[in-house]
C-alpha cells in the first residue's frame, strides 16, 4: 500500500505542476500547450531540473535562479496540495472509474479556487470542461447515476442562484456573481442531488466563519466581497471525502 500511495502521490504533484499552468495562464489567455515554462518575473525559461514539481522549490529556496525574486507560494501548495488530494482519492476509491471522476472534480476545484483568490475571476472554459466530463462519466461510465447528475446541476443551479437573488435584495448589491453559480452546478454534476446541498451548506458555513474572522482581524470590511470558490471548494472536498460520515452522524442525531 505504501508504494501506491507514493506513486499517486508523486504523480498528483506533476498534475499539480501542469494545474499552476492552467492558474497562469487561462485567466491571461495564454496557451497551455504551445510555451514553454517560464519565470513570470524575469520570463526566462525554466529547465526541467528547476520544474521538479515540490522539489525544485525547496532547492531554489523559494527563488527563481535567474532573477532571484520569490516564486509565489502559490506554485508550491498547489503541487502539494494536488499530490495529497490524487493519494487521498486513491485511498478512497482505489484503481477505479470513481477514481477518475472524482480527482478530476478535486483539480477543477483547486484550479478555481487559486483564480478567483488571485484574479476574482472564475473561467468559464475551466467550468465547462468540468460540466462536459462530469455529464459524459456519468453518462458512459456511470460512476454517479446520469439523472443524479443532472439532478445536481439543476439543484446547485438553483439554490446559488437563489442566494444571489436573495443577497441583492438584503444588500442592495451583488453578493454572488455568475461564476459562483456555474461553478456550483458543475459540482452537482459529480456530487449530485443530495450531496450538493451538503457541499453549498459547508461552503457557506466556512465563508460566514472566514467572513467574521477576517473582519475581527481587520482584514476585511463587513460590506467587502469575498472570493467564494475556495469556500464552495472546500465544502465540496469535504461532502465528496466525508460527507456518507457527516450523514451517518445528522441521522444519529435526530434518531
Amino acid at each position: 500500500m505504501i508504494i501506491p500511495s507514493i506513486a499517486f502521490f508523486c504523480f498528483g504533484s506533476i498534475v499539480g505542476s501542469f494545474l499552476n499552468t492552467v492558474i497562469y495562464r487561462v485567466p491571461r489567455h495564454e496557451s497551455l500547450l504551445f510555451s514553454f515554462s517560464y519565470c513570470p518575473q524575469c520570463g526566462e525559461k525554466i529547465h526541467f531540473w528547476d520544474n521538479i514539481p515540490i522539489i525544485s522549490f525547496l532547492i531554489l529556496g523559494g527563488r527563481c535562479r535567474y532573477c532571484k525574486k520569490p516564486i509565489p507560494l502559490r506554485y508550491f501548495l498547489v503541487e502539494l496540495v494536488t499530490a495529497f488530494l490524487f493519494m487521498i482519492s486513491y485511498f478512497k476509491y482505489g484503481l477505479s472509474y470513481e477514481l477518475i471522476f472524482f480527482a478530476f472534480l478535486a483539480f477543477i476545484l483547486v484550479i478555481l479556487t487559486f483564480t478567483d483568490l488571485e484574479k476574482r475571476r472564475i473561467p468559464n472554459s475551466v467550468v465547462i470542461a468540468g460540466i462536459f466530463f462530469g455529464l459524459y462519466m456519468s453518462l458512459i461510465f456511470w460512476p454517479l447515476a446520469f439523472i443524479d447528475s443532472l439532478l445536481g446541476f439543476l439543484v446547485g443551479c438553483v439554490m446559488l442562484l437563489f442566494w444571489a437573488v436573495m443577497g441583492k435584495l438584503i444588500f442592495g448589491k451583488e453578493s454572488l456573481g455568475c461564476g459562483d453559480i456555474k461553478l456550483a452546478a458543475m459540482i452537482g454534476i459529480f456530487l449530485g442531488a443530495r450531496d450538493i446541498l451538503l457541499a453549498l451548506f459547508l461552503g457557506f458555513l466556512l465563508a460566514t466563519v472566514g467572513g467574521v474572522l477576517l473582519i475581527l482581524m481587520r482584514r476585511l470590511r463587513w460590506d467587502s466581497r469575498m472570493p467564494f470558490a475556495p469556500f464552495l471548494a472546500a465544502g465540496s472536498l469535504g461532502t465528496l471525502f466525508l460527507g456518507n460520515s457527516i450523514f451517518a452522524w445528522y441521522g444519529k442525531l435526530l434518531g
